[in-house]
């Protein structure tokens, strides 16, 4: 019943005496969320560039969004506050409405996708003698009861007394597994089927970028905001890029064939895997779509949203496949890449970390177009410069979307801030 009493922190800033997470407690909580079969199958996509662009890519993509990410959630450590809340400053209250119905949008697709992934896997290892309906419920289940229990205590409770070591554990035996396969030395030789360096970054940074929505959810109970920034950088990195180079390794298999490749051996092990390394996630994903929807309607129970979000999910998880999973990931960057590139640069340049309760709980409920602005054409840029796009442009240069998406969210919105000089004042409704 500890489940079901579990503290539901809602929107409001968390006071002193309810931030007590350190550095080891989010070292492990972000390096055990950098890890699982779907960072896997996300990695297994690089197989079409060459080894060495695909190695620069996952070291260059992890660290640089890892970055992103820290910085993402000290906003979040600072001020006690939620990624939504942390975005108000920049676009007002009713503007952070918008990227509120997105992030939930993508939480409920992760949440599916990471229910799928076990189930289909669990289902593989048992032979099919469990219907995989049954046991997409059963997952389902036990990430919401995850949710409800709270960052605190799975943080504390779940992954740092027990799920963490079984991550790791088990990561090495994937990735040394992956190593030693007959096929390991012929994708590292492999010239590559045409990906670019910067398409290859794009998909890297669309990992640590798909968490930055989230992060500041649970960030905002750190003790020390510095401490915590290193500890999610350097536990973020360290998993995706781990996880990145054994999809490459992994190649253009499917995710699941390690596994049943596996299974004669490690056959418990790797049932504690598939509830391990993927429940966090997805509890993750269930927790914080709840909170998304309490920054438009405070007063709604998060139990009870967790509870939803997850029965949702799991219809979707039986009904759904995973054959668009790469483009999932696309639009994701595309979509909050330039989201963040106005966040971080309203609160690092422009209001320099100087945020107040009133700009993120004030009585101006309004809209900052400024910020809705240069997201919007960062974002149009990320679609028109991404090969996987529809709208690209062959003519464009050939350096990803990423990288120009975040540069011109940032420098529209530093250059529409000059000469408004206070946007979500005089441009808000």
């Amino acid at each position: 019943m500890a489940i079901i009493r579990a503290p539901e922190w809602g929107i409001t800033p968390v006071p002193e005496k309810g931030r007590k997470l350190g550095g080891p407690d989010y070292f492990i909580l972000w390096s055990s969320l950098g890890v699982g079969l779907l960072v896997l199958s996300a990695g297994s996509f690089l197989s079409e560039a060459s080894f060495l662009d695909a190695t620069l890519a996952i070291v260059v993509g992890s660290a640089g969004g890892s970055m992103l990410l820290a910085l993402a959630g000290k906003i979040g450590s600072d001020h006690g506050v939620t990624s939504l809340v942390s975005m108000r400053p920049a676009f007002g209250i009713r503007g952070s409405y918008l990227p509120a119905v997105l992030n939930v949008m993508q939480l409920v697709g992760w949440t599916t996708f990471e229910i799928m992934i076990m189930a289909r896997a669990a289902a593989l290892l048992s032979g099919n003698t469990i219907p995989y309906p049954v046991l997409a419920a059963i997952f389902g289940t036990v990430v919401a009861l995850l949710g409800i229990a709270g960052p605190l205590a799975v943080a504390r409770q779940w992954l740092g007394k027990f799920a963490v070591w079984i991550a790791y554990g088990t990561s090495a035996i994937i990735i040394a597994t992956l190593l030693m396969s007959p096929g390991a030395q012929d994708i590292i030789t492999s010239p590559g089927k045409g990906m670019s360096f910067f398409t290859a970054l794009d998909l890297v940074i669309a990992m640590p970028i798909s968490w930055m929505p989230l992060v500041a959810d649970y960030n905002r109970f750190a003790k020390k905001s510095r401490t915590a920034f290193w500890a999610t950088l350097a536990g973020f990195a360290l998993t995706n890029m781990m996880f990145y180079f054994g999809g490459v390794l992994l190649g253009t298999f499917d995710v699941l064939a390690i596994i049943v490749a596996m299974q004669a051996i490690f056959f418990g092990f790797l049932m504690l895997l598939l509830l391990v390394d993927e429940a966090d996630n997805a509890f993750a994903d269930l927790y914080s779509a709840a909170v998304s929807v309490q920054n438009i309607f405070p007063h709604l129970s998060q139990k009870h949203l967790i509870i939803g979000f997850a029965a949702f999910s799991t219809i979707l998880a039986m009904v759904v496949t995973i054959q668009d999973y790469e483009t999932f990931l696309l639009l994701i960057g595309a979509i909050f890449v330039p989201l963040f590139g106005v966040v971080l640069t309203d609160y690092y340049l422009v209001k320099r970390q100087k945020y107040t309760e009133g700009m993120m709980f004030g009585n101006k409920k309004g809209v900052a177009w400024p910020a809705i602005a240069a997201w919007a054409l960062g974002a149009l840029l990320n679609f028109v410069m991404s090969p996987l796009s529809p709208l690209y442009v062959p003519s464009m240069p050939a350096i990803g979307a990423t990288i120009p998406s975040l540069a011109a969210a940032s420098l529209a919105y530093l250059a529409i801030s000059r000469i408004v000089q206070r946007p979500g004042a005089k441009l808000a409704k």
